[in-house]
């Protein structure tokens, strides 16, 4: 930049690649620039889009540009700018023992600012697990030392927005809901336990709707379950091209069908047959992929996908070992820039973090028979931990090479069912001993009861059997303890968005107009007026439609209904006073709203017992009617979200992390690896409580007794 302070041409075409991403915005924005002899570059920029170039910050480019218009290749200009072409940094020469903060500070607004040298990603999800997984990063450095490796898993969805990750959960809990069930008939119908190789046959056979995925002939199901050479699954985009191993790129079909396809695509194995894409075979199947309303998207897509070519299929076992995100790539970075790492007992450095995704975890799960099962406990994170904790460059290597040479396409047979130990292929148990194995002996023993025995004697007298640790390690062993993050940030609305009627609030109750499809059975004594004998008839008339369409207001009321009259020209019935209890709420425009969610509870001790003070979003004078605590009453701490309590009630004991409280006196407490919350665990009202004691609890699982608090408000 000249002394003056002017830009150089150099800032001036910086700033306009920042702005503009078309090639031809670009090139109008460069003409108007003073740059001799540039008219055969800007028709060059016009062909190309630059929204896939903004990898460097202006700092790096102000220190390579110079470099490569010098004459030098790209990585050569990185290298001589002190960078390097990849990383921008060398791996492996982190000198510090903890990973620094992602932030350098605040700004004069007290908000945080976020530290530029480390060039971290904006979105507020991926900064959180960032964070997160820096604090338990140093939290073990803290423990155990500098470590000798890092092995990292991160998952793929984090720079999805809101809405994208919820539908997506949404779709997972479909899944589990559909998948539960179709287990549970498949047991009553064969009358044996939903296996995973039969079970899976069965689900296919079923999503098929019958058929063979190829040929679309019918299939003897008792033949599919039973007959080892009748019919098989199979991978519609080839597992040795793809490494794609998902129940999306799955189909049943007949063994024949799949020796004749060996490893092709569906695409490539269909239209190898006369008359090619406008053959019969072809435009069957794609006629019945495409109506068959069982197949999502991904799946529809893998099994008429065209384009697989060698480019697209490494593409493909890249996406599936290596997790190439942006996140990922920034942890891997970070702790490699960063965080000093120590020798191994057999004196190896680690020069780079080994970065996984979760293909190749569910990979080594089946080859070491471990099971995963989400919805049993939060304790599965735990398992996956250890999984990738085992897993090693050599190993990823060998996952490729296994890909490129077509031998993972019927390795499985070679893995043990995790529930009755059986292996089908005992030759390809073998191999896979030598080429995958396990990472020391008693390895699945010692993890599954690291994963299920919470008495710590117990614990430490099954592992002692195992003969895996010295003494002085077993007596520092302690059960599995799921941490949680207390959720104390405000947040959310303040009321509800329903205006209810005041006018009965000094009864306790509001009323609110409610749509007719809205109604149920159970509803039709909180009309207003419902007790009235002049709106018997009508209540009957209601009830008569709700009971003839099973309870379902939608259907019930899809026609109109009228009010009866002597002479049958009643007006429509469209909407009914329905009355609710009314304990508490905000006033607004003349009327009454609930309250939005609690943001978190006051515990006070009195002689008598315990008073709970919930604390909503908006002050007690904008209530209609706020709780009351007695004046003796002595502040003992604050609950929010997550926070861990341990209490006594009837002389017995009780803990958990607290989920939420009722108006009506009652807390809702979950268990520490409890995957949702529910009310079967511990839903009591605890005002008469011998003690309520609150806990600390850190990022590694280890609880404390929580210090001496100041009653904080929302503030």
């Amino acid at each position: 930049m000249p002394t003056d302070g002017t830009p150089t041409l150099f800032d001036e075409i910086a700033r306009v690649l920042s702005v503009y991403k078309d090639g031809d915005e670009v090139a109008a924005e460069l003409r108007k620039l003073d740059s001799p002899g540039g008219e055969k570059m800007l028709e060059a920029l016009s062909e190309i889009s630059f929204d896939k170039f903004h990898a460097l910050s202006f700092k790096a480019l102000r220190k390579i540009v110079p470099q490569m218009e010098a004459g030098l290749r790209y990585d050569e200009a990185c290298m001589a700018a002190g960078y390097h072409h990849s990383q921008l940094h060398e791996a492996g020469t982190g000198n510090q023992t903890y990973l620094p903060p992602l932030y350098s500070g605040r700004d004069k607004d007290g908000r945080m600012v976020l530290n530029d040298e480390l060039d971290v990603p904006r979105n507020p999800v991926v900064l959180r697990a960032l964070n997160q997984a820096r604090k338990v990063l140093n939290a073990l450095v803290r423990v155990y030392g500098s470590p000798a490796a890092v092995h990292i898993e991160m998952a793929r969805d984090l720079s999805r927005p809101l809405d994208e990750r919820n539908k997506v959960k949404k779709a997972q809990d479909e899944y589990r809901e559909r998948n539960e069930k179709d287990k549970a008939d498949f047991a009553a119908e064969f009358n044996m336990p939903a296996k995973s190789r039969e079970f899976e046959k069965f689900q296919l056979y079923r999503e098929q709707e019958g058929k063979c995925a190829y040929s679309l002939k019918p299939l003897d199901l008792h033949r599919v379950l039973h007959d080892i050479g009748y019919a098989e699954v199979d991978h519609a985009l080839s597992y040795s091209r793809s490494f794609d191993d998902s129940k999306n790129n799955k189909v049943l079909v007949l063994v024949e069908e799949n020796r004749n396809k060996g490893n092709r695509t569906a695409y490539e194995y269909l239209t190898a047959f006369p008359d090619g894409e406008n053959g019969e075979r072809w435009r069957n199947y794609v006629a019945f992929v495409e109506s068959n309303k069982s197949y999502r998207l991904a799946k529809r897509t893998r099994l008429l996908r065209k384009d697989f070519g060698e480019k697209a299929a490494e593409e493909f076992r890249e996406r599936n070992l290596n997790d190439t995100r942006y996140i990922c790539r920034f942890f891997k970075n970070y702790v490699e820039r960063y965080l000093k790492l120590v020798a191994r007992p057999d004196g190896v450095v680690a020069r780079r973090c080994v970065v996984l995704n979760g293909q190749t975890t569910a990979f080594l799960r089946a080859r070491w028979g471990l099971i995963k099962v989400r919805s049993d406990s939060d304790r599965h994170h735990a398992l996956d931990a250890a999984v990738v904790a085992a897993c090693s460059h050599s190993i990823v290597k060998r996952l490729s090479d296994y890909a490129r040479t077509r031998e993972l396409e019927k390795v499985r047979d070679g893995f043990p069912d995790p529930e009755t130990g059986e292996i089908v292929d005992p030759a390809k148990y073998q191999q896979l001993q030598v080429h995958f194995p396990v990472p020391w002996p008693n390895f699945r023993a010692e993890l599954e009861a690291r994963l299920h025995v919470d008495d710590e004697a117990e614990l430490r007298g099954q592992l002692e059997k195992l003969g895996t640790y010295s003494p002085e390690v077993l007596a520092a062993v302690h059960p599995l303890f799921v941490s949680r993050a207390p959720q104390r940030r405000n947040g959310g609305a303040f009321h509800e968005a329903t205006i209810r009627s005041s006018a009965f609030l000094d009864q306790g109750k509001s009323h609110v107009r409610t749509s007719l499809q809205k109604l149920k059975l159970t509803s039709l004594e909180r009309i207003v007026g419902a007790n009235d004998p002049r709106n018997a008839e009508m209540i009957e008339l209601l009830r008569e439609r709700l009971k003839k369409f099973g309870d379902d207001g939608k259907k019930a009321f899809a026609e109109p209904i009228y009010k009866p009259a002597k002479d049958g020209k009643g007006p429509p019935i469209r909407t009914v006073k329905l009355v609710s209890t009314q304990r508490n709420g905000m006033w607004v425009g003349g009327g009454i709203a609930d309250l939005g969610e609690m943001h978190h509870v006051d515990i006070f001790k009195r002689n008598t017992g315990y008073h709970i003070g919930p604390v909503y979003q908006i002050p007690p004078d904008n209530q209609s009617n706020p709780s009351s605590i007695p004046a003796d009453a002595t502040f003992q701490f604050s609950l929010s979200k997550n926070d861990y309590v341990q209490l006594s009630l009837g002389g017995v004991d009780y803990e958990g992390y607290f989920v939420m409280y009722e108006t009506d006196g009652r807390m809702t407490l979950r268990a520490h690896d409890q995957p949702k919350p529910d009310k079967e665990y511990f839903r009591k009202s605890v005002s008469s409580a011998a003690y309520i004691r609150k806990f600390h609890v850190d990022v590694l699982g280890n609880t404390y007794p929580a210090r001496k608090e100041e009653r904080r408000g929302l503030a």
